[in-house]
């Protein structure tokens, strides 16, 4: 936005705008650089004035790269601050290496200066922000378990941040989590697919299914897509007619290391940058693929999962590899009970299912002790922020690869 004609075709919340208060090469007409047009600047533009002196009345501002001695700005600050008072608006500053005294005085004057250290400025800048993203990311994380608590495991704020800070490598989040987020376009014929097909299919692995339109909490919707995905156990995603939205979503999904399992309506309609990764065809009957669709999403929670485990074991991650493995054995244990009739078993974990196996002696004596210990290490590792040791992490992988090998092959 340069100069006052420009002002009214401001997108508003649709877009983001930038006040070039001083003109830019292009509009030399509108170039403020001479004393004389600093001096004459309220006289000669007092819309872009009034725009900018809205903005920091009715937002919170935070200055990057920014002086704060522009004198045109800072004749526009006063006249808010002589008009608000102490109901101004507090704002914000990146600045670098100010001192006691400059933080105080700029804060009597309602501007919190953010101080970092000008070894490497661009590297404070972008841990700073990385640090911002993380906290966004565990506050929205905690809002949408707190909206669900059918579906996701409580675990501690400190715990949670230290999940979202790194990422995959604890699990935390899979292992504490029963959400399939599923993505995907909008329109009936995709609401027949996730009714018949996906719905069911999820259900039967006990998980809890969910697309962004069933996202009923207040706030920003890609801030909420972002949250589901970083929380979910799983994603299926639909991609068929290479929807630009769902591949955005699916970058995101992959680029979390979160598990994913791809579907389409048919070979030709995935895009050709991932058809070569492994995509479930469902063609015009949605729901006779259910078993495929079923079979996908126990690889994803069993052989893959263990496949994770023991790279990050290799890697020292060892929350992680507790996580990975605790997955497999809850979808083995659940695939072992889901042919019969047990009341709850979508809302059961770990624990419960192993005393309903142990009731109905589904699995050998010895491997009894042996999933009562994996239980232990699973609840220590979710409920405790010490970092488990290389020798119980090697506990959670002998025994899923026991259990694949002996239980689930004798069933």
């Amino acid at each position: 936005l340069v100069g006052e004609h420009q002002l009214p075709f401001h997108a508003g919340k649709t877009a983001s705008s930038v006040v070039k208060m001083h003109g830019d090469l292009r509009h030399e007409e509108n170039i403020v650089v001479t004393k004389k047009d600093y001096d004459e600047f309220m006289t000669k533009y007092p819309v872009v004035a009034t725009h900018l002196s809205a903005m920091l009345i009715t937002r919170t501002p935070l200055y990057i790269g920014y002086s704060l001695s522009d004198p045109d700005f800072l004749h526009i600050q006063e006249v808010v601050r002589s008009r608000l008072g102490e109901f101004e608006r507090m704002s914000y500053a990146l600045v670098f290496d100010s001192s006691d005294l400059a933080r105080q005085e700029a804060f009597s004057r309602h501007v919190h200066l953010i101080s970092l250290a000008s070894e490497d400025k661009a590297l404070a800048v972008a841990e700073l922000f990385e640090s911002i993203q993380q906290h966004l990311d565990a506050m929205a994380g905690t809002s949408l378990r707190a909206s669900r608590p059918d579906v996701f495991e409580t675990i501690e704020p400190e715990i949670m941040q230290q999940a979202v800070a790194l990422g995959s490598n604890t699990g935390i989040l899979d292992i504490t989590s029963r959400l399939c987020f599923v993505l995907m376009p909008f329109g009936e014929k995709f609401d027949v697919v996730y009714r018949t097909l996906i719905a069911p299919s999820v259900e039967d692995a006990g998980l809890t299914v969910m697309r962004a339109d069933e996202m009923t909490t207040p706030g920003f919707i890609l801030e909420q897509i972002r949250s589901a995905i970083q929380q979910a156990r799983l994603c299926i995603v639909d991609v068929t007619g290479a929807n630009p939205n769902v591949l955005y979503e699916l970058g995101f999904a992959q680029a979390s290391g979160k598990p994913v399992v791809m579907i389409a309506e048919s070979a030709d309609s995935a895009p050709f940058n991932i058809a070569s990764q492994r995509i479930l065809v469902y063609g015009a009957t949605p729901s006779e693929s259910r078993s495929g669709l079923e079979g996908a999403i126990r690889t994803v929670l069993s052989e893959e999962r263990l496949t994770e485990a023991k790279t990050l074991f290799k890697a020292k991650q060892y929350r992680g590899v507790i996580a990975a493995a605790a997955v497999v054995l809850e979808n083995e244990l659940r695939g072992l009970l889901v042919d019969r009739p047990v009341r709850g078993i979508e809302r059961m974990g770990l624990g419960q299912m192993l005393r309903e196996i142990v009731r109905r002696r589904l699995v050998p004596q010895p491997m009894h002790s042996k999933l009562r210990q994996v239980v232990e290490i699973r609840n220590q590792a979710v409920h405790n922020l010490d970092e488990p040791d290389r020798a119980t992490a090697a506990v959670m992988i002998e025994v899923a690869c026991e259990f694949l090998k002996n239980v689930r092959k004798s069933s």
